[in-house]
C-alpha cells in the first residue's frame, strides 16, 4: 500500500513571509512508520512549481491511499482544489482528509470537496493507522471510532475516539520525512536556525473565537519536558538548528512540564534561544521561574492579550483583567524578556475608543505589538453568534487570515474596521523609539523585530503587494465554479 500524507500548496502570509512544515503530517508520519508503513510527506508550498509539481508527483507516485490535511479555515480552498487534483490524477485512491478545519467543518468539507472518502475526526494516529488496516468497501458501513464519512448521500459518523492521554508514547515528529533545509522554511532574520516545534495539543481555556480550545475539548496536553530537549537536541545535531519557535498556542500550561523542561534544557548544555505563547495567568503562576527561563534561552513571549474592553473579554468569554495583564509584562521585562502583546479589534461592541484604549496600554507595556482583526472562525461558538446576529460579510475562507475584515460590528462595517487597525498599526510603528530601537538597541531580536515590521509597513505604505517566488496560480481544470462553493 503506498501512502502520501499531503499538504496542499499555500500562498505564504506577506506580512511574515514565512513557512513552516505541518507539525500534524510529521507526527502522524512517524506514527505511521512506526506501525510498519510505508509513507510519504509532501509539503506542496516547498516545491518549485507547486500545483503543477504536485500533478507530477501525484501520477508518479500511484499512491493508494492520499491524506489531505487542512488546519486552518484561510487554507480552505487550498485543500479543496488539492483533493479534486488527487481525484483527478489517481481515480482510484481512498482520499482521507484530516486537520482542525476539516474536523470542524466536515459538512462543508464534504459538500464541497465530495471526492473526499472519509474525514478523521481530531488526532490522527489511532484512527488513521487503523482505518489503513481495516478500509471498508465503497458505499458500506465503517465502525472505526473517530470517522465521518458519505453513505448514499448521508453524512455518517462512527462512535467518537477519546484523545491520546500520554503523548510521550508517540515518536518524535518525523522531521527526516521532509526536507527540512528546504530554503521555503525561513524567517527573516533568523536564517536557516530557525525552526518550529510542536510540543502540545490544544489549551485548557474556552475563548469562543479559538478553532483549538473547540478541537480540543478545552484540554491541554503537552509532552514531557524532557523529550521537548532531545527533539531540540537532535534538530540542533542533525539539522544545525538553534532558534525554536514553540509554534503552538500555550506552550507553558503546566508548572510540573515547565520544570522538567528547564531541569532538562539546563543539563543538556544545550545553546539555544526560544520564543512562546502564554497566557496571562501561566506567567503569574510561574514568576519565579523565568530567570532560569531567561537564562537558558527564552528571549520573547507573546502574551494572549486581545482586550481589555469588558465588553470584548466578555464576548470573548476570556477572563483576565487589565491589572493581570500589566503585571505578567513587567514581570517578563524585568527579566529581559522581550513582551508582544497580541489583540484584537472588531468584536462586536468594539469602537475606536476601546481601541485607542487597548493601543495606549499595549503601546506602555510591550515591544512588539500585532493587531489582528477579530475573525470569527468557522466551527467555533464566536463564529455561530455572529451567524446567528447576520454579521458576517467576508465568505471567502482565504480572507479568514485574521488580517482581512470578515464581520460588521455594532459601529462599523469591515472595511472601517481595516481603516481603523492600519490607522493605530501606523500610529506604533512611526514612533520615533522604534526607528532608534531598530538600529541601536542592544538587544538583536528587538533589532530583528523592528526591521521585520519596518518592512511590512514599507509595502503597506506604498500599496506594494508582496509574491512569493515560487507562487502558482491553481489550474483552471481544478478551480471550482462559482455556485458549487456555495452549496
Amino acid at each position: 500500500m503506498k501512502i502520501l500524507l499531503l499538504d496542499p500548496p499555500h500562498q505564504i502570509f506577506a506580512a511574515l513571509r514565512m513557512w513552516m512544515p505541518s507539525p500534524g503530517l510529521m507526527a502522524l508520519g512517524a506514527y505511521l512508520e512506526r506501525e510498519g508503513f510505508a509513507v510519504e510527506v509532501l509539503d506542496s508550498t516547498t516545491l518549485k512549481q507547486p500545483w503543477s509539481d504536485l500533478e507530477q508527483k501525484l501520477k508518479a507516485g500511484k499512491y493508494d491511499v492520499v491524506g489531505v490535511t487542512c488546519q486552518a479555515a484561510t487554507f480552505h480552498k487550498d485543500a479543496i482544489h488539492a483533493v479534486r487534483q488527487v481525484r483527478r490524477c489517481l481515480p482510484d485512491a481512498i482520499i482521507i482528509g484530516g486537520g482542525g478545519h476539516f474536523t470542524l467543518n466536515y459538512e462543508v468539507m464534504f459538500a464541497q470537496a465530495p471526492e473526499v472518502d472519509f474525514i478523521v475526526l481530531g488526532e490522527g494516529e489511532l484512527t488513521f493507522t487503523e482505518l489503513l488496516n481495516n478500509l471498508p468497501e465503497k458505499n458500506s458501513d465503517c465502525t472505526i471510532k473517530g470517522i465521518a464519512y458519505k453513505k448514499a448521500g448521508e453524512i455518517k459518523f462512527t462512535q467518537s475516539r477519546p484523545q491520546i492521554a500520554d503523548l510521550d508514547s508517540l515518536p518524535m515528529p518525523g522531521y527526516h520525512l521532509l526536507d527540512i533545509m528546504n530554503p521555503t522554511y525561513y524567517l527573516h532574520g533568523m536564517g536557516t536556525r530557525m525552526t518550529g516545534i510542536s510540543t502540545s495539543r490544544g489549551c485548557g481555556d474556552h475563548c469562543s473565537y479559538c478553532s483549538e480550545s473547540q478541537l480540543w475539548n478545552a484540554k491541554w496536553r503537552g509532552r514531557s519536558g524532557h523529550l521537548v530537549v532531545k527533539e531540540m537536541e537532535m534538530l540542533q545535531a542533525k539539522y544545525g538548528k538553534s532558534l525554536f519557535v514553540f509554534n503552538e498556542n500555550s506552550f507553558n500550561q503546566t508548572r510540573r512540564r515547565n520544570e522538567d523542561f528547564l531541569e532538562s534544557l539546563g543539563n543538556s548544555g544545550l545553546k539555544c534561544d526560544f520564543w512562546f505563547q502564554s497566557r496571562i495567568k501561566d506567567i503569574l503562576r510561574d514568576k519565579d521561574l523565568l530567570k532560569e527561563f531567561r537564562k537558558l534561552g527564552l528571549y520573547e513571549v507573546m502574551l494572549g492579550v486581545e482586550s481589555i474592553s469588558p465588553a470584548a473579554l466578555k464576548n470573548y468569554t476570556k477572563n483576565q483583567s487589565a491589572e493581570q495583564i500589566r503585571e505578567a509584562a513587567e514581570i517578563l521585562k524585568s527579566h529581559g524578556i522581550m513582551v508582544m502583546t497580541n489583540v484584537m479589534f472588531g468584536d462586536v461592541d468594539d469602537t475606536e475608543e476601546t481601541l485607542a484604549a487597548i493601543f495606549d496600554f499595549a503601546t506602555e507595556l510591550g515591544d512588539f505589538l500585532v493587531m489582528t482583526l477579530t475573525t470569527p472562525l468557522p466551527g467555533t461558538r464566536y463564529y455561530k453568534h455572529c451567524e446567528e446576529e447576520n454579521r458576517i460579510e467576508e465568505r471567502d475562507f482565504a480572507k479568514y487570515d485574521f488580517m482581512n475584515p470578515v464581520i460588521k460590528n455594532n459601529a462599523y462595517n469591515g472595511e472601517e474596521i481595516l481603516a481603523l487597525q492600519k490607522k493605530y498599526l501606523r500610529k506604533y510603528y512611526t514612533r520615533p523609539i522604534i526607528f532608534w530601537k531598530m538600529f541601536f538597541s542592544t538587544n538583536q531580536f528587538i533589532r530583528m523585530a523592528y526591521k521585520l515590521i519596518m518592512r511590512y509597513a514599507y509595502y503597506e505604505a506604498r500599496n506594494m503587494v508582496w509574491i512569493q517566488d515560487n507562487f502558482q496560480e491553481v489550474p483552471a481544470e481544478i478551480i471550482l465554479k462559482k455556485e458549487y462553493w456555495q452549496r
